[in-house]
């Protein structure tokens, strides 16, 4: 799955998606590390980011800098290294059986997509516009 961050003045479609601040692409253990707090985002803005568009401004992108400063707690207890768990295989006609997937995850990149979230989301403060996730 790919998901790109764009800044931008509102939810549309980029004209060029060439002009993207972030993409994760191939990056499912960043975002399986990332998703709970995306959760948390979701809950009080009501839009989720990676299964739909999300668009944040204003006031949102406080709550979207805290979300950051959450994951970057969490961050602080996880190895150098580690395998995150992505999802999970459900085999039909064959009960019971399971197949969990993982993706390796290195702390100094989730660090580095940290900063770079912050980055967008101090960029779009400071433009007064908003930074919106697009989704494949």
């Amino acid at each position: 799955m790919a998901l790109d961050l764009y800044l931008q003045k509102d939810a549309s479609i980029p004209k060029s998606l060439k002009n993207n601040f972030l993409s994760f692409e191939d990056d499912e253990g960043y975002l399986g590390f990332l998703y709970p707090f995306f959760e948390v985002i979701a809950n009080k803005t009501g839009q989720l980011i990676k299964t739909d568009d999300a668009f944040f401004q204003g006031a949102d992108l406080n709550l979207f800098y805290e979300m950051i400063e959450q994951a970057r707690r969490a961050l602080t207890s996880k190895p150098d290294v580690w395998d995150e768990h992505t999802g999970t295989v459900f085999y039909k006609g064959v009960r019971k059986k399971t197949e969990k997937i993982y993706s390796t995850v290195q702390k100094s990149e989730l660090e580095d997509i940290l900063s770079k979230l912050e980055r967008a989301v101090s960029e779009a403060k400071n433009k007064n516009i908003g930074i919106f996730f697009f989704g494949d």
